[in-house]
C-alpha cells in the first residue's frame, strides 16, 4: 500500500491481509530531494519517517524506502519494520530513472532486509555478461555484506 494513502488506507489493507504481508511504499526512489519537498513539502528523509511511523502504528509490516533512508529508520525497535529497499544498484550499472541510490553492500550495511534488484540483472551491462552473470556478481557481493554485518 501507498503509504500516502494515509492511516485509514493502511488500517483497512492490514484488517484484510490475512496470509499477506503489508509493505507501506513511502518515497519513491525515482523522485530527488527537490522533487520530494515539491511533491510533499519535506525532504526525503523526513517523510520516510512520518510515513513510517504510520505504518508502525496502523501495525503494517515492512516499509519500502530508499536504502539512503534506512539509517534514519533507526529510531524505531529493531524487527518493528521489515526494511525492503529498492533503488539497489551495484557500482557497475547504470543507475537510469534511479535518484536515491545504494550498493547492495552498503544498503545491507544500512540495515535492509530486502533488496530489490531488477535492471541490473534483467539488463546488465554488456562488459559484466548476461543476467546470469550479473546476479551472480550481485549474489558474491550480498554474501560478502552479510559476512561482515
Amino acid at each position: 500500500v501507498h503509504a500516502s494513502a494515509g492511516k485509514e488506507a493502511i488500517l483497512q489493507a492490514v484488517a484484510n491481509k490475512r496470509n499477506s504481508l503489508v509493505l507501506g511504499v513511502t518515497v519513491l526512489t525515482s523522485i530527488d530531494g527537490d522533487e520530494c519537498v515539491s511533491i510533499f513539502g519535506e525532504e526525503p528523509r523526513d517523510k520516510v519517517i512520518e510515513f513510517a511511523t504510520m505504518l508502525v502504528d496502523a501495525e503494517a509490516d515492512g516499509v519500502i524506502c530508499s536504502p539512503q533512508e534506512l539509517e534514519a529508520l533507526r529510531v524505531f525497535d529493531p524487527g518493528v519494520l521489515l526494511r525492503v529497499t529498492p533503488g539497489v544498484r551495484p557500482k557497475w550499472a547504470a543507475i537510469g530513472d534511479q535518484k536515491r541510490v545504494m550498493t547492495p553492500g552498503e544498503a545491507i550495511k544500512a540495515g535492509a532486509d530486502y533488496l530489490v534488484i531488477g535492471r541490473p540483472i534483467t539488463k546488465p551491462p554488456p562488459e559484466i555478461g548476461g543476467p546470469v552473470e550479473a546476479a551472480k556478481k550481485i549474489a558474491e557481493e550480498i554474501v560478502q555484506a552479510l559476512e561482515r554485518r
